[in-house]
Protein backbone atom coordinates (compact mmCIF):
# COMPACT_ATOMS: atom_id res chain seq x y z
CA UNK A 1 0.00 0.00 0.00
CA UNK A 2 1.73 3.21 -1.22
CA UNK A 3 1.53 6.16 1.87
CA UNK A 4 0.53 9.59 1.04
CA UNK A 5 3.61 10.93 0.97
CA UNK A 6 5.33 8.24 -1.34
CA UNK A 7 7.00 10.20 -4.35
CA UNK A 8 6.74 13.05 -2.85
CA UNK A 9 9.80 15.47 -2.09
CA UNK A 10 10.26 15.72 1.47
CA UNK A 11 12.15 18.92 3.03
CA UNK A 12 12.88 19.68 6.19
CA UNK A 13 11.96 23.45 7.57
CA UNK A 14 13.14 24.74 10.57
CA UNK A 15 13.09 28.41 9.66
CA UNK A 16 16.91 29.10 9.10
CA UNK A 17 17.99 30.44 5.68
CA UNK A 18 19.26 27.27 4.64
CA UNK A 19 16.34 25.74 5.35
CA UNK A 20 14.75 27.84 2.85
CA UNK A 21 16.55 27.33 0.48
CA UNK A 22 16.28 23.58 0.43
CA UNK A 23 12.60 24.23 0.70
CA UNK A 24 13.17 27.01 -2.95
CA UNK A 25 15.08 23.81 -4.44
CA UNK A 26 12.57 21.26 -3.22
CA UNK A 27 9.37 23.28 -5.01
CA UNK A 28 11.97 23.81 -7.68
CA UNK A 29 12.59 20.55 -8.54
CA UNK A 30 8.92 19.57 -7.74
CA UNK A 31 8.31 21.81 -10.77
CA UNK A 32 10.25 20.23 -13.03
CA UNK A 33 9.10 16.88 -12.37
CA UNK A 34 5.92 17.10 -11.67
CA UNK A 35 5.79 15.97 -7.83
CA UNK A 36 4.21 16.98 -4.50
CA UNK A 37 6.33 18.32 -1.99
CA UNK A 38 6.03 17.75 1.76
CA UNK A 39 7.61 20.58 3.82
CA UNK A 40 8.11 18.93 7.61
CA UNK A 41 9.15 20.64 10.66
CA UNK A 42 10.43 18.83 13.17
CA UNK A 43 9.14 19.53 17.00
CA UNK A 44 11.15 18.18 19.88
CA UNK A 45 9.44 18.16 23.03
CA UNK A 46 12.47 18.05 25.93
CA UNK A 47 11.05 18.07 29.05
CA UNK A 48 13.11 20.15 31.45
CA UNK A 49 14.31 18.11 34.51
CA UNK A 50 13.15 19.95 38.16
CA UNK A 51 16.27 21.21 40.27
CA UNK A 52 16.77 22.59 43.17
CA UNK A 53 19.96 24.75 41.44
CA UNK A 54 17.77 25.67 38.23
CA UNK A 55 14.05 26.14 38.23
CA UNK A 56 12.55 24.70 35.22
CA UNK A 57 9.70 26.01 33.05
CA UNK A 58 6.75 24.07 31.73
CA UNK A 59 6.95 24.43 27.85
CA UNK A 60 3.54 23.45 26.45
CA UNK A 61 3.79 20.79 23.41
CA UNK A 62 0.76 22.44 21.59
CA UNK A 63 2.29 25.72 21.92
CA UNK A 64 5.69 24.77 20.53
CA UNK A 65 3.95 22.70 18.09
CA UNK A 66 1.82 26.42 17.04
CA UNK A 67 5.08 28.04 16.55
CA UNK A 68 6.30 25.19 14.00
CA UNK A 69 3.22 25.44 12.25
CA UNK A 70 3.57 29.11 12.01
CA UNK A 71 7.84 28.78 11.01
CA UNK A 72 6.05 26.67 8.07
CA UNK A 73 3.29 28.78 6.77
CA UNK A 74 6.10 31.97 6.32
CA UNK A 75 8.62 29.29 4.77
CA UNK A 76 6.17 28.13 2.31
CA UNK A 77 4.60 31.32 1.81
CA UNK A 78 8.41 32.83 0.80
CA UNK A 79 8.93 29.47 -1.53
CA UNK A 80 5.80 30.57 -3.43
CA UNK A 81 4.94 27.32 -4.45
CA UNK A 82 1.82 28.18 -6.06
CA UNK A 83 3.21 30.78 -9.20
CA UNK A 84 5.26 27.56 -10.30
CA UNK A 85 2.28 25.04 -10.02
CA UNK A 86 3.64 22.84 -7.13
CA UNK A 87 1.06 21.79 -4.49
CA UNK A 88 3.24 21.77 -1.24
CA UNK A 89 1.73 19.83 2.15
CA UNK A 90 3.47 20.94 4.85
CA UNK A 91 3.27 18.60 8.85
CA UNK A 92 4.76 18.95 12.19
CA UNK A 93 5.88 15.91 13.31
CA UNK A 94 7.04 14.89 16.61
CA UNK A 95 10.42 13.74 16.99
CA UNK A 96 14.38 13.84 16.21
CA UNK A 97 14.62 15.54 12.78
CA UNK A 98 17.04 13.30 11.33
CA UNK A 99 14.88 10.62 12.40
CA UNK A 100 11.82 12.21 11.46
CA UNK A 101 12.62 13.53 8.44
CA UNK A 102 14.24 9.44 7.29
CA UNK A 103 11.05 8.12 8.43
CA UNK A 104 8.95 10.36 6.72
CA UNK A 105 11.02 10.25 3.76
CA UNK A 106 11.03 6.17 3.47
CA UNK A 107 8.72 5.96 0.22
CA UNK A 108 9.57 9.30 -1.08
CA UNK A 109 11.21 9.92 -4.34
CA UNK A 110 13.90 12.45 -2.77
CA UNK A 111 15.10 13.98 1.04
CA UNK A 112 16.20 17.78 1.06
CA UNK A 113 17.68 19.66 3.52
CA UNK A 114 19.47 22.45 4.15
CA UNK A 115 23.54 22.75 5.32
CA UNK A 116 23.95 25.84 7.88
CA UNK A 117 27.34 25.56 7.17
CA UNK A 118 28.70 24.73 10.61
CA UNK A 119 32.08 23.56 10.83
CA UNK A 120 32.94 20.23 10.83
CA UNK A 121 33.85 20.80 14.88
CA UNK A 122 31.03 22.19 15.91
CA UNK A 123 28.44 19.62 13.49
CA UNK A 124 30.14 16.70 15.60
CA UNK A 125 29.67 18.12 18.76
CA UNK A 126 26.21 19.59 18.28
CA UNK A 127 25.26 16.62 15.42
CA UNK A 128 23.89 17.14 12.23
CA UNK A 129 20.84 17.02 10.62
CA UNK A 130 22.25 16.36 6.99
CA UNK A 131 24.71 14.24 7.84
CA UNK A 132 22.09 11.69 9.88
CA UNK A 133 19.68 11.92 6.44
CA UNK A 134 22.56 11.05 3.81
CA UNK A 135 23.39 8.02 6.38
CA UNK A 136 20.21 6.65 7.35
CA UNK A 137 17.74 7.76 4.56
CA UNK A 138 16.08 5.29 1.94
CA UNK A 139 15.72 8.12 -0.57
CA UNK A 140 18.35 9.91 -2.14
CA UNK A 141 19.06 12.59 -0.52
CA UNK A 142 19.48 16.68 -1.35
CA UNK A 143 21.95 18.67 0.89
CA UNK A 144 21.60 22.38 -0.37
CA UNK A 145 25.02 24.03 0.46
CA UNK A 146 24.69 28.01 2.04
CA UNK A 147 26.89 28.70 -1.29
CA UNK A 148 24.10 28.01 -3.18
CA UNK A 149 22.17 30.93 -2.56
CA UNK A 150 20.10 32.03 -5.72
CA UNK A 151 21.16 29.30 -7.85
CA UNK A 152 18.61 27.59 -6.16
CA UNK A 153 15.46 29.59 -7.97
CA UNK A 154 17.17 29.36 -11.43
CA UNK A 155 15.12 27.22 -14.05
CA UNK A 156 16.73 24.51 -15.11
CA UNK A 157 17.42 24.47 -18.81
CA UNK A 158 18.32 27.89 -18.47
CA UNK A 159 22.58 29.24 -19.24
CA UNK A 160 23.80 31.70 -17.27
CA UNK A 161 26.92 33.54 -17.97
CA UNK A 162 28.92 36.64 -17.22
CA UNK A 163 26.60 38.42 -19.47
CA UNK A 164 23.13 37.64 -18.76
CA UNK A 165 20.80 34.53 -20.00
CA UNK A 166 21.33 32.98 -23.14
CA UNK A 167 18.75 30.37 -23.17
Amino acid sequence: MRDEHDAAIVVGVDGSAGAQRALDWAVGLAERTGSTVHAVSACVFIPTPRSLAVPSHYVDPDADALGHEHVLRRAVSQADPGARGVRVEASVAHGEPGRVLCALSAGASALVVGSNGRSAVLAALLGSVSTYCVRNAKCPVFVIPPAAGEKVRQPVGTTWTATGRTG
